[in-house]
């Protein structure tokens, strides 16, 4: 139980029936389980329309600010402004809780990195991550206002493609520990230049009081602009991971389908064999083990738990659709995610490889210059068909080798209905690109065809 009638009606300022309890917040009525609290707010769609749904799902209660007609009036929770009272929801949570918040944050890895650092914490400690990607304004408030009370650690992905972003959100979180994984050239659309992405992502330490600690990838881009950010701050509890830091992954080694990581942190060597994993996750696993040995926990016993981190679907995950592996990666796609993705594509073993991208967006007048980029990783990484995906991959598809097979779709659509033979060559198939590009319809498609 993570809400009752006391602390509700303390919160929202009202009296509620003695009846109620309730778990998470959900504000989407498909997402709603039994004891669930669904809220219903105003945006593309009226949440007031889907009230019953999350009746018919299982809901405890719910929070309206309109009348609804539902059998149980009991169940209802009515307030003036449902967002006004999420975030008084959220407020209280983060002021009443004990925890230790965590937040991370990044041009890529953020999921990742929170996902690895919630598995090897969970085995000793009462641990909250926040859910999915929701890594934005409203996820946040969510988030915090799902949150039990006797959690000790509380993980939070923050995301941004604007200035003041982070900013606005680490006033709500108050981070007691943030790491920064890297920065690029994601969401070059809305900035200049990657030190103006750099400021951006340190908006996570601006909440930051004497005793919190700063982590950051000394590897990165902008390391020493990050640096000089966080001396104005007054900040002087910082830590670093990469090859010339206190954290540094010594050694990865490709062992078939495993790999032999070797890692030392603060002095301390620690080895470990993993399923196989991309090089960039194993070099963000240094800084989740920095996090570890900061918090005073036993890093052999820790890192042990390494090898229970799950591929998320669209992150990597590798699945078999007929005669063919296939990289689900297309979550999402910046330059060096992409980048890292191919290398992935590289060290696996296979005859044929083939890569589906989709566009990078938001990279706005770099896009010709970023696209262009990637032709020596696809090269390097043996690929002998390339599929291309949106208008920017155009500058990729005019710069190929005649040698290699390609072909360019407008879109994800007109590539499913002409390659109908896909996944039937016996082939490792990497795909990625942007999320608005679409691509998770090629494997969705697929599955029904099952």
């Amino acid at each position: 139980m993570i809400w009752n009638y006391e602390n509700l009606s303390e919160v929202l300022g009202i009296t509620l029936p003695h009846s109620i309890t309730a778990n998470q917040i959900q504000f989407n009525s498909k997402d709603v389980t039994k004891g669930d609290l669904f809220i219903a707010l105003q945006g593309n769609k009226d949440g007031h329309d889907y009230v019953q749904d999350a009746i018919n799902q299982g809901a405890a209660a719910v929070i309206v600010s309109k009348p609804v007609n539902i059998a149980d009036e009991d169940k209802i929770i009515l307030v003036n402004d449902c967002f006004k009272a999420l975030e008084k929801m959220a407020e209280y949570k983060r002021k009443h809780s004990k925890a230790k918040f965590i937040a991370i944050t990044g041009s890529v890895g953020k999921t990742s990195t929170k996902e690895a650092l919630k598995t090897v914490l969970q085995h000793d400690s009462l641990i909250f991550a926040s859910r999915g990607n929701f890594n934005n304004h409203l996820g946040l408030l969510i988030n915090l206002a799902s949150m039990p009370d006797d959690i000790e650690f509380a993980i939070f992905e923050l995301g941004m493609n604007h200035r003041g972003e982070i900013k606005e959100l680490v006033q709500i979180l108050k981070p007691n520990i943030a790491i920064v994984t890297n920065i690029s050239e994601a969401h070059l659309e809305f900035f200049s230049a990657l030190e103006d992405i750099a400021e951006a992502k340190c908006e996570v330490f601006e909440s930051f009081s004497k005793n919190d600690i700063a982590i950051v990838n000394a590897d990165t881009n902008c390391y020493d602009k990050i640096l000089s950010i966080l001396k104005k701050l007054s900040i002087d509890n910082i830590y670093s991971f990469g090859k010339s830091s206190s954290a540094e992954l010594i050694l990865y080694e490709n062992l078939k389908d495993q790999v032999h990581l070797k890692y030392k942190i603060n002095n301390k060597i620690i080895d470990i064999d993993l399923p196989f994993i991309p090089k960039h996750f194993a070099e963000n696993y240094a800084g989740v083990l920095l996090i570890i040995s900061i918090l005073g926990k036993d890093l052999s016993k820790t890192a042990a738990h390494l090898v229970n981190i799950p591929m998320t679907q669209g992150r990597g995950e590798i699945i078999t659709i007929e005669n063919s592996r296939v990289i689900c990666d297309y979550y999402n796609a910046s330059p060096a995610s992409m980048k890292a993705a191919l290398e992935y594509l590289k060290q696996i073993p296979a005859e044929n490889k083939t890569v589906i991208i989709g566009e990078m967006l938001e990279l706005g007048q770099n896009s010709e210059r970023l696209h262009q980029e990637l032709m020596p990783y696809i090269l390097d990484a043996g690929c002998s068909k390339v599929l291309l995906i949106g208008a920017n991959t155009k500058y990729i598809y005019d710069s190929l080798p005649a040698e290699i097979m390609k072909k360019y779709f407008e879109n994800v659509d007109e590539l499913i209905k002409s390659m109908t033979d896909l996944f039937k060559n016996n082939e490792l198939i990497l795909i990625k690109g942007s999320r608005g590009v679409k691509l998770d319809k090629i494997i969705d498609y697929y599955n029904k065809l099952d």
